[in-house]
């Protein structure tokens, strides 16, 4: 008999969740690093979902792993519809390879919420053991749903270190109450052909900013073009009270690099890189949208929230989108680093991962709470 079962979690557990993640790093030749969710693991989710799950596998009454699932609204095929996220996939490292991720998908798919067949999934490259889960089927978990990597999420870590100057083609202000239909009409417009775009309603929008810590109408950043008509729009969200990237150890690979950087930033007065143990402190470039899909627009914004937050002693700003958006231009000036994901489709019905049943068109993964 097996000394593992699975388990509902819920805030009782939220210790041993956290433990969890300090304990399974994400780990390359430069640093390593924990995506950290002090002080509260489940508000993200309470942001992003409704509803949710998670599950735990414990060996006897200790904790040895987790796995999620969450249910929100958004685009496929250019209509509404309910998605769900599978996401936080952490094991010890002594009980991997023991099926967790296989049986698992039993208590999420023996029954979904209303009858939800279609999600996705976003899988660092790199990351072997979970991808070994794609594509697979075994007859003995006949509840493991059918998926295929459709496409890549890029997100581009904006380094905040030398001054840059305002472009001074557009003029940038901050949003205030009385912008919010014009911002929900450019979201809406850049969402609505995107796969999982997101779904903005005037009536909500104030309230969905209400519920973000960290976030307010002021922190949405506004271009204006020649006639002072609103020509785009990118939040800057510091997303420290819910989410973390904190440094556990850097590599010798990142030696000197690390010297490097500590050079530039003595030169620029800009912090130094976190010790171990501290967070970066950065910014999610969010809810962006800009007309005809200009990058110039987009690199307007960002400089101006660059500019902004170098004063404020940040480290960096992230963006990112499907590997294919020509916005990704926007980012051209800046020193950047990238992070590539996979972006997996999975389904309960094989028909809907084939080939030309969902419209794979610039895939939208909401990097604030991912």
């Amino acid at each position: 008999m097996s000394i593992y079962h699975i388990e509902l979690l819920g805030r009782d557990d939220n210790s041993d969740i956290l433990n969890i993640l300090r304990s399974s790093p994400n780990v390359t030749d430069k640093l390593s690093i924990c995506f950290d969710r002090q002080p509260d693991f489940f508000r993200l989710a309470e942001i992003r979902y409704n509803p949710f799950q998670y599950y735990g596998y414990f060996r006897d009454d200790e904790l040895k792993g987790i796995c999620g699932i969450g249910y929100h609204n958004a685009m496929i095929n250019s209509k509404p519809a309910t998605v769900f996220h599978m996401r936080d996939y952490y094991v010890m490292k002594e009980s991997r390879g023991l099926g967790f991720g296989l049986k698992v998908c039993e208590k999420f798919f023996t029954e979904t919420w209303k009858n939800v067949d279609t999600g996705y999934i976003v899988i660092l490259t790199g990351n072997r053991a979970s991808l070994g889960y794609v594509g697979r089927r075994n007859d003995s978990f006949p509840y493991m749903p059918y998926s295929r990597i459709i496409n890549q999420q890029e997100v581009r870590n904006i380094m905040i270190i030398w001054p840059v100057l305002k472009l001074r083609k557009y003029k940038i202000r901050r949003a205030r109450s009385a912008d919010i239909p014009d911002i929900v009409n450019l979201l809406n417009h850049e969402h609505h052909d995107r796969l999982f775009g997101k779904i903005y309603n005037i009536d909500t929008f104030q309230e969905c900013i209400d519920k973000s810590p960290g976030l307010s109408i002021n922190d949405y950043y506004l271009a204006l073009d020649k006639d002072s008509k609103i020509c785009g729009v990118c939040a800057a969200w510091n997303c420290h009270e819910f989410k973390q990237t904190r440094v556990l150890s850097y590599g010798k690979h990142f030696r000197l690099p690390r010297i490097a950087y500590t050079g530039l930033s003595f030169v620029f007065n800009v912090p130094s890189l976190p010790t171990p143990g501290q967070c970066f402190r950065d910014i999610i470039l969010n809810d962006y949208a800009v007309r005809g899909r200009n990058p110039e627009i987009l690199n307007a914004l960002i400089r101006a929230i660059y500019i902004d937050a170098r004063a404020k002693k940040y480290h960096s700003l992230l963006i990112g989108s499907s590997v294919d958006d020509p916005l990704l231009k926007a980012t051209e000036g800046f020193f950047f680093q990238r992070i590539v994901s996979n972006i997996v489709l999975v389904s309960r019905k094989r028909t809907q991962i084939e080939d030309g049943a969902i419209r794979n068109n610039l895939p939208f993964i909401d990097l604030a709470t991912l």
